[in-house]
């Protein structure tokens, strides 16, 4: 071949070589450009997730009540421990962890880089780690959800799991807003992934929870939970329920419930401990049901406190099945009827002046067989309540006195708050406002009218009726130093095997204080209380604890007491005449 075919070849070659190169080039810079700069991130940049603060509750004072904090795994390099002096330094981490050298010598391992010595310490513990001065101690941040308080509200606040999301409680109901937002930061590695510090990029901050302050007031709460210990302590019952709500409003001061578990501490967490029973269960009220039946005859017009109710002497047969009553009585007015917790007497109120119909709108309109909303999602009982048409030749003399029907408690206490505020249903309540990490007001929760159940001069009339029970009814003996209060006692026989149970009660009392301007409406229930001499009467058992609290919440709400200083509170004996 001739040098200048030769030549002509070698220059064609290189030519097409270019092109082919210069085409790739294009491709790869302009046409692909997108996709290998991705690849080059992906090989050289890794994305880290960086988790935001989550948000803390108060109760309505700014007291905390649940928070993170920051806390540390402390983990060893055993590479640069094996070149510091392991014989000596190894014991100094030990005493400065408080714990037996032994532990530390047998987790360190020059092959291990990352080998965990303690988990979640405070911040004492690592500034005597940090003390030590040793580049072998790795220290990683995490987060631990803390509840101060222990056990104080713990079915209000409920619990996280290890993640730190929300699984029952306001943790739950609230998850979402006291998460935040996670923020993600790339990092640039070199071949060791080690990080290179000085080529970070692009970084997205995590925005961090907002806080919740709730309605509960933790000074009441506490006094709640002090009243359940002793309940358990003196009843060993089943179970056990206290709940206090400002009836003007809807807010939720205090609740609680046994058993109980504390927050801190996974093993309290069994199935039986983690409910909020007073949201969940469902009881047959018994006698404190008559605060609905009675209200719905007044509003009715159909009789008024004065109207005479004939109780059959004690004993009514009525559908083939004999209706009884603690102690025999004749006629009586409606008031007086209420006050000696007479079910002849509100069997034959229901018969003859509300009739089926009306009684069952009546107990609908009061919220009964429907759920509050409080913890939407978390097991809340609608209760149950029979349309009509299911009902018994039987069920307009049972329901009446708070059998054939079931209610929550917290159902039971807005039923009182009713009677309470006016005749107005409210939406129950425990969030108040939530807030940013600067205290900016995000949102306010404000107080929610359901519906006028009742006119207010029949609301009026019913708490007449309850004061009346205190001053000569079934909690005569019943006083709350210093205050006037209205409220009905309550024992329910429970429903067992078929057939209503002559030993196993739900023991109660409802009510408010002062009893002409309330300022609070309580509830306390008692689930198969174990008592000496039979004394299972909401009377015995739940009336005293009720007057107990109620002097010392209306103490902490500075309510001015309204009546002349009385003996101490005395419960009644077994023998004392109807205690319903």
């Amino acid at each position: 071949m001739q040098p200048r075919t030769r030549a002509i070849w070698v220059l064609l070659f290189l030519a097409c070589g270019f092109t082919v190169i210069s085409f790739h080039l294009i491709q790869i810079q302009l046409v692909e450009h997108d996709k290998f700069e991705r690849l080059a991130i992906e090989n050289h940049l890794h994305p880290e997730t960086i988790a935001p603060h989550r948000g803390a509750i108060f109760d309505n004072e700014g007291n905390v009540l649940a928070e993170t904090q920051e806390v540390y795994d402390i983990r060893l390099d055993g590479l640069k421990m094996k070149a510091s002096h392991p014989e000596i330094n190894l014991p100094r981490i030990a005493q400065a962890l408080q714990v037996p050298p032994q532990g530390i010598t047998a987790a360190y391992n020059p092959k291990n880089r990352y080998a965990l010595l303690a988990h979640e310490v405070d911040d004492t513990v690592v500034a005597r780690l940090r003390a030590l001065k040793l580049d072998s101690l790795i220290f990683d941040p995490q987060d631990r959800r803390s509840y101060p308080n222990n056990q104080l509200a713990a079915h209000i606040l409920g619990f996280v799991d290890d993640s730190e999301h929300g699984m029952a409680g306001t943790e739950k109901e609230m998850d979402k807003l006291l998460s935040g937002v996670p923020g993600e930061r790339w990092v640039e590695r070199d071949a060791r992934h080690n990080e290179i510090a000085g080529y970070q990029t692009r970084e997205t901050p995590a925005l961090d929870g907002y806080d919740v302050t709730l309605t509960v007031k933790m000074t009441i709460q506490h006094v709640v939970e002090e009243e359940l210990d002793q309940i358990v302590q003196t009843y060993t019952p089943h179970g056990a329920y206290i709940i206090i709500v400002d009836p003007h409003t809807g807010e939720i001061m205090a609740m609680g419930s046994r058993p109980t578990f504390d927050p801190n501490d996974h093993t309290t967490f069994k199935k039986d401990n983690l409910e909020n029973r007073c949201i969940t269960d469902m009881v047959e009220p018994g006698s404190i049901f008559k605060i609905i039946t009675l209200a719905a005859a007044l509003n009715e017009k159909m009789i008024d406190l004065q109207t005479p109710i004939f109780c059959e002497n004690g004993s009514y047969y009525y559908g083939g099945k004999t209706l009884r009553d603690d102690e025999p009585n004749g006629t009586l007015p409606v008031e007086e009827v209420l006050a000696k917790s007479s079910n002849i007497g509100f069997a034959k109120i229901a018969m003859n002046y509300l009739h089926e119909d009306k009684l069952y709108s009546y107990a609908r309109a009061f919220g009964i067989g429907q759920r509050t909303g409080l913890f939407q999602g978390q097991g809340e009982s609608a209760g149950s309540l029979s349309p009509v048409d299911k009902w018994s030749a039987l069920s307009i003399t049972r329901i009446p006195m708070g059998q054939e029907v079931g209610a929550s408690p917290i159902q039971m206490v807005d039923a009182m708050c009713v009677v309470a505020n006016g005749g107005r249903l409210m939406t129950p309540r425990l969030i108040s406002k939530v807030t940013d990490s600067t205290g900016r007001v995000v949102s306010v929760f404000e107080p929610h009218v359901v519906r006028q159940v009742i006119s207010s001069e029949a609301a009026r009339d019913v708490g007449k009726a309850l004061q009346q029970v205190t001053i000569d009814g079934t909690a005569k003996n019943i006083k709350v130093r210093g205050y006037s209060y209205a409220g009905k006692t309550g024992t329910a026989q429970k429903f067992v095997d078929g057939a209503y149970s002559h030993t196993k009660f739900v023991s109660s009392f409802i009510g408010f204080l002062p009893a002409q301007d309330p300022a609070f409406v309580a509830l306390v229930m008692v689930d198969e209380p174990h008592a000496k001499q039979n004394q299972y009467y909401g009377a015995e058992v739940s009336a005293p604890v009720f007057a107990d609290m109620a002097r010392q919440v209306a103490q902490i709400l500075n309510i001015p007491e309204d009546q002349p200083a009385t003996p101490a509170t005395t419960t009644l004996s077994s023998t004392s005449p109807s205690p319903l």
